[in-house]
Formats: C-alpha cells, structure tokens, sequence
C-alpha cells in the first residue's frame, strides 16, 4: 500500500485545513499517510530578515524517524515558513534519500523555485493529483505526466499544467482532526508527540468572550477561495490562474456537509467550547443558506459563533439571521481609510460603507463582542497623510473595538508584488519577503503613533480629537520624536500586559498566565501588540 507522510511547518492553533484535507482524502483513498505538524509562530522575524527559524537537531531526528519508509513525503507550507520548510525538505533528501513533493499556494505559484529543492511540486489542490502519484511510485509507473504535479526530467522542467479544481467540495471528506497517524512538534516538550485529544484540547486557539473567559475554539472553513479581488492578497493570484477553467475559484460546501461536519467533532471532542469560521468573508453567501445554515447551527450545535465579515458583505438581516442561532463576534477587514491606497489595494468599499458596517456591529453590542478591524500599514506608496486618513476613518468608528494591525507583505506574484518589483523595491526576496514580520511597531512617524494608541478601547474620544488636530500634526511631522514613540510602545505594551495578567488573575485564570511565559522561555511568543 503506497505510504506517504506530511510535513507541514503550521500557525499555533493546528488548524492546518490543507493538509488535513490531504489526509483525510488520501486515507479514504487507500493510502496510508501520515501528518507530522510544526506549529509555531513568525514572531520573531525581524524587519531587515536577519532571523532565520530552524528546528532544533533532535526535533528533525525524530521527524525523519517518522518518516522513514515512506514512499513519498509532501511538504505544505505558507510563505512565511519557508525556511522550515527548506531545512526539513533538505533533512529528508540528504539522509533519507527520499523524493519530496512541495504543495501550497506558494510552490502553486512559484513551481521553478520549488523544483530548486523538491523532486515535485503540485500546482493546484492536491487531493487527487497525490493520489495519483503516489499509485505511480508504488507500481514503478511514470511520475512525470501527472496533470498538476511537475518535477524535471534530464534536468528540465516538466511542466504538466494546474490540477483541474474540484468543482463539488461536498464529495471531499472532513479536514481530519481524528488523531489517528498524527503527531505534532510540542514545544513545551521539546520532542514531537502524538496528536492526542489531550495535546489537541492544549493547542486549540482559545479567544476572547464573555466576562473576560477564553473559550477554546474549533476552526473550520466552509469555502474555498474568496469574492474578493485585493491585490496585497495571493487568493486572485491562484484565482487567476484558474480564470476560464469551467470551474469557479470561490466555492462553497453545502450546508448539510459543513453541519454533519460540526456535529462529528464537537461530538469527539467535548471540550470544544465555540466555533469559528475561518473563511475570508462569511457572509458573501447568499441569505437562503445562511438562513438553512442558522436553523441547523442553532439546533444542534449552539456554541458561540466567531466569523469574519468585508464591508461590502455585512447586512442587518444577515447579522441578526446569525446571532440568533449563536453569532458571537465578527471582525471586519478595512485596511486603508485612504482613497489612494484603497485603489492601489483594490478596496473598493467607501468610507460611509465602512462606517455603516460598523455602526451595525456597534448597534449590537451587547449580542455581539467588541468587534476588530484589520488594517494594513508600512506600504511604501503610504504617505503620512494617507496613514492620518486611515487613522481619522477609524476615529469616527464607534468604541469600543481592537484593531489587528499588519505590516505590508509583497507575498509572491500578487499586483503589489508585481508593482514593486517594477518599480525596483525588491532586492532580495528572502530576506524582505519570506522572513519580513507581519507587524512592524510604530516607531516611525506620529500617523502611526495615533494609530497604535487607537488599539487602546478607554482613550476617551475627545483626546483623538485633539491630537488629530491640525497644528499638533504639523508639529510633530516637523519633529518627529521617534524616541518618544518606541518609548511609549514600550509603556503600552507593559500596560496592556499587566491588564491581561490582572484580568487573568481576577478570573483565576492560571493557565492564561502560565502559558504565557511559557511562550517567552521557548522565545517563540505570538506577535505581540496587534489587538487591543
């Protein structure tokens, strides 16, 4: 029986949809595979890509113990973690000796770069193209005329096209969070475990509600793809690739497949306390399904519901349609609050959209948690005033909300990338793009120093007000007291921890405190100072 194991160098919370669609889909196939997951996070990235995340030896030891045997191992990583993925891709080549296939959106994208490491590299959703490939290595058959998966012959490159999409995402079996053939790197260990419901029950993100409680969450998706076009973001890169494929990039399962879904895990794993979906924008779809959606939700799972929304998306009837089955929170992506840069990131919702989609959330307070808005900073096109209209926009917004602040990333082959290449911006990819932190402090100008005081809830309005005034504006764009700002990043950041340890501790919350520093010892902490 062909014998494939899976790497994939993954975020904290596990969630890992693309290769837990792999297993599940191979498995029920006839494979046998085994999933090995390297969580960890991108906080310790630095802004001139001078650190470099590798695994310790014995980690690797024991991984490659895993995975020898195999008939195939599948690499599957996001660009930020492509030096893991390198180092482990190497590990198995030089002392296994075994082929390795990359997968991804970024080897889909970059397929020559892969190929610089990997022996094959699927271009396209991997579920039926691994299957294929692995019956070609167990049999001896041809490897080099799979539609989707390229490697190189005489030392060429074989190109064999994009896998075609799969066009019924219902006839796919569950991201499989069973346990069984999965192991995870823990670093509180120091070793690579079996994924146990206990180790599992630890990893599972916990989020903010009710009272100051952290629930711990399930995440799923319910599509694949995304309406939307924003060119800072690689899904209308891949979207792109697929254009006249017969086939829609944005797709969607049923509802009676995402509900049999839900129903089987929190019936395995009782200790789930809420849901969050992780798709980009939820509530593009159309209101008959959300409507089935919201009965069978509020019927038989009626955990509290997390879920992402666009400004051109969220609707009265929608919203209350999914509170009353449960809705608990959403977070509403914004990015830029200037007319130039909207048009550059093709964002193309108006200001009184945005206001309108917040005074929605706003109005339900009390049903809903305090909302987070995601926005995007340090574009090189981004002047300071630009940065003061997305700061203004955000004065207007009704309190309270978080705001979870991202520096620009040139992810490969998206239209900024493109633009900045053109224009002479990018020297060298690895170090600016694949090891560049998604969150820079503001440390520069006073624009960005307003907006992380934004991320403050209790700031009344008044002093915004007074600090976006126009003579202290042109004062400190004059001056500019960077010092000033690191210094007071430095105090924000100590007064927002301390309030988390206090709540934590009012609410005998020990774990959240100890988890903490255990993150700090491991010197692996979670991008700090992102959420108010």
């Amino acid at each position: 029986m062909p014998t494939l194991t899976l790497f994939s160098p993954t975020p904290p919370d596990l969630s890992a949809f693309g290769v837990r669609s792999l297993q599940a889909n191979l498995k029920a196939a006839g494979h046998t595979v085994r999933l090995v997951l390297f969580p960890g996070s991108i906080g310790l990235l630095q802004e001139d890509g001078s650190f470099v995340y590798r695994y310790p030896d014995h980690i690797v030891d024991a991984a490659l113990e895993l995975a020898a045997g195999a008939d195939l191992v599948g690499v599957s990583f996001f660009t930020n973690y492509f030096d893991r993925a390198a180092q482990l891709t190497k590990a198995v080549k030089d002392r296994l000796g075994l082929p390795v296939i990359w997968g991804g959106i970024h080897a889909t994208i970059r397929p020559e770069e892969a190929l610089d490491h990997a022996d094959f590299v699927c271009r396209g959703e991997g579920e039926t193209a691994l299957d294929e490939l692995l019956a070609a290595l167990a049999s001896g058959g041809a490897t080099d005329a799979i539609p989707g998966v390229w490697t190189r012959r005489d030392g060429r490159i074989v190109d064999n096209g994009l896998r075609p999409l799969i066009a019924d995402l219902d006839a796919l079996p569950f991201f499989d969070f069973t346990g069984v053939d999965q192991f995870v790197h823990a670093p509180e260990a120091d070793r690579i475990v079996p994924l146990s419901a206990d180790v599992l029950a630890k990893a599972l993100p916990r989020v903010p509600y009710r009272g100051g409680r952290l629930l711990r969450v399930y995440r799923t998706m319910t599509d694949r793809g995304c309406p939307h076009g924003c060119a800072y973001c690689n899904v209308p890169t891949v979207k792109a690739l697929f254009a006249g494929g017969g086939t829609p990039y944005f797709r969607n399962r049923s509802v009676a497949h995402v509900m049999a879904e839900l129903r089987q895990i929190t019936a395995r794993y009782p200790f789930i306390e809420g849901i969050q979906l992780f798709d980009d924008t939820f509530f593009s779809r159309k209101m008959d399904w959300l409507t089935a959606f919201a009965a069978s939700y509020k019927k038989d799972i009626g955990l509290p519901l997390f879920c992402q929304a666009s400004p051109t998306t969220l609707s009265a009837d929608k919203l209350d349609l999914l509170i009353d089955a449960g809705l608990c929170y959403v977070e509403m992506g914004i990015q830029s609050g200037s007319p130039k840069i909207k048009k550059l990131f093709r964002r193309s919702e108006s200001e009184d959209k945005v206001l309108a989609g917040a005074r929605l959330l706003h109005e339900r307070r009390g049903k809903l948690l305090t909302p987070d808005y995601h926005v995007i900073i340090d574009s090189p096109w981004e002047t300071e005033e630009d940065l003061l209209d997305t700061v203004r926009l955000l004065a207007r917004l009704p309190k309270p909300f978080g705001l979870a602040i991202a520096s620009l990333v040139y992810f490969p082959e998206t239209e900024l990338y493109r633009l900045a290449k053109a224009e002479g911006r990018i020297h060298n990819e690895e170090t600016e793009i694949y090891r560049r932190p998604f969150y820079i402090p503001p440390r520069r100008n006073y624009p960005s120093f307003l907006l992380y005081l934004l991320t403050f809830q209790h700031i009344p309005g008044w002093v915004y007000a007074a600090l976006l005034s126009p003579k202290l504006t042109a004062f400190f764009s004059r001056h500019n007291p960077t010092r000033l700002y690191r210094l007071a990043y430095v105090a924000g950041e100590g007064m927002r921890l301390a309030a988390k340890g206090l709540a934590a501790l009012a609410g005998g919350d020990i774990a959240r405190i100890t988890g903490y520093f255990k993150r700090l010892i491991l010197h692996d902490p979670v991008v700090a100072g992102r959420k108010g």
